[in-house]
């Protein structure tokens, strides 16, 4: 009985331990189960919150959007500099490379503090695809300035007699200008240089008395002669294979018996040639109606008072590299019929040096010169203004430059960097950060000295001075 009693005692009391670890458990249950259905709710109310939150947002972003299509047409007709402001849209263009025009568009809510902010891309209204197919696509950047470059030495079938004057590629086809000694010499080359072990020439003309520099417009090479019979020879290029000259032409003489200058430089835009001669009685800077390129008319023409070795153009103004004390014209040519200098840029060495070559990307503008025999550190061959705009004056805006010795006789410039071809010894490539910084960021040697520098897509090409030799630099 003893034993029966002990062991009953120890069941009931087993069981009710049982019982009220059961009861304990399923009231841990019930409040977990009622924390979860709290937190349930919590999180619906503020998934609720949130959907009506982001439906919020979104509807006016979409109501802001719609005021941006309703001025859209005003907002896509702004050139380069335009400015547009009305009624909380925004907008400001500028120039996307050399081609086209970004505009920073900005919608802001007057009602909340949401605003929408875009950037559209779209083409430069006045170009065409005939000229766009001479445009070389340049977007050139060597691994954020490092060393890990590539130069390929592309040997010429030209004779290394045959003095080479300017280059231009597309697409792997290199187009080379001549101004050989020998008259019987071709002074025009197409050259497939896309194997750069193999390269092959294409075709060849002889102009008769030889090139200083040309421009690709649609199938037509515009070329300034030198020449004082004819100062531009029109080339029509009807296949890589076919050059055929169809039209050479001499300037307007201000008197009948005035000796006609030589032609130096060329630059082509809109159906418009702007052709650069050597300093004579007459003027230097002619405006050349092309779009009949067997029948161009002179528009009008300035008087530079020097030779002029490089053009570039940049909507309605002309940059004008010379020779003389002004070693930068810059001229307003909205009028093609009466153009007119508005400033000029003399920095020192002006008597020893001359500019060789300005290069113009988005609102940069870059200039190189010689560095006039000798070495002189005050005196820069390298100038850079990080931004021009419509009121831009060279001689009142801050700029930066370099001391090159041997002087810059080519500029290639992106967003990121300005790549130089300089004749100064074991850095005959040169790399500087942009804007403008007051010393290298890297240099490579070349083993001759460059005569002049193009670019096409992301390669770099040099053409050698009095050699048959084209320098590819890429990144490996």
């Amino acid at each position: 009985m003893i034993f029966q009693k002990y062991y009953k005692n120890k069941f009931y009391t087993l069981y009710n331990s049982t019982i009220n670890t059961r009861r304990g458990i399923l009231l841990v249950d019930i409040i977990v189960a009622l924390s979860l259905s709290a937190l349930f709710v919590v999180l619906i109310t503020e998934s609720s919150m949130n959907a009506r939150e982001v439906f919020r947002h979104a509807h006016e972003r979409s109501e802001l959007l719609d005021i941006y299509e309703t001025r859209s047409n005003e907002i896509s007709s702004l050139l380069p500099y335009g400015i547009y402001s009305k009624n909380g849209l925004s907008a400001k263009a500028r120039w996307y490379g050399n081609e086209r025009i970004q505009t920073d568009v900005e919608v802001e809510s007057t009602t909340s503090s949401q605003t929408v902010m875009f950037t559209m891309v779209r083409t430069y209204p006045f170009a065409r695809i005939s000229e766009a197919a001479g445009t070389p696509m340049c977007s050139v950047d060597f691994l954020e300035g490092s060393k890990n470059i590539m130069i390929t030495p592309i040997s010429l079938p030209i004779s290394s007699s045959i003095l080479l004057t300017h280059l231009e590629v597309r697409n792997g086809i290199a187009y080379i200008s001549a101004d050989s000694p020998k008259a019987s010499d071709a002074d025009i080359f197409v050259v497939d240089i896309r194997e750069p072990l193999h390269s092959s020439l294409l075709s060849q003309i002889n102009t008769g008395p030889g090139i200083t520099s040309f421009v690709l417009a649609g199938n037509h090479i515009y070329a300034a002669a030198a020449s004082t019979a004819a100062q531009l020879h029109s080339i029509r290029l009807d296949s890589l294979q076919s050059l055929i000259l169809e039209k050479k032409y001499q300037i307007p003489l201000p008197y009948a018996t005035a000796t006609p200058p030589l032609g130096s430089s060329i630059f082509f835009n809109k159906n418009t040639i702007y052709l650069g001669t050597e300093k004579w009685d007459g003027d230097e800077f002619f405006i050349i109606d092309a779009s009949s390129p067997s029948q161009p008319i002179t528009k009008s023409s300035l008087n530079i008072d020097t030779k002029i070795n490089d053009i570039a153009i940049r909507g309605d103004r002309a940059y004008i590299a010379a020779s003389g004390e002004q070693q930068m014209v810059v001229a307003d040519i909205q009028d093609v019929l009466s153009p007119h200098i508005i400033a000029s840029f003399d920095p020192s060495g002006w008597s020893r040096q001359e500019v060789k070559v300005i290069s113009v990307f988005e609102d940069s503008l870059n200039l190189g010169r010689t560095s006039g025999g000798f070495n002189i550190a005050q005196d820069h061959e390298l100038f850079a203004w990080a931004s021009t705009s419509l009121n831009w004056r060279p001689d009142v805006s801050s700029h930066q430059s370099v001391d090159i010795p041997a002087g810059v006789y080519g500029i290639v410039t992106n967003r990121n960097r300005i790549y130089l071809a300089t004749r100064q010894i074991g850095k005959e490539l040169q790399i500087f950060d942009m804007p403008l910084s007051t010393s290298t960021l890297v240099s490579y040697a070349l083993p001759v000295a460059p005569q002049g520098m193009t670019c096409d897509g992301d390669i770099i090409y040099v053409l050698g001075k009095g050699a048959s030799v084209i320098y590819k630099i890429t990144s490996k």
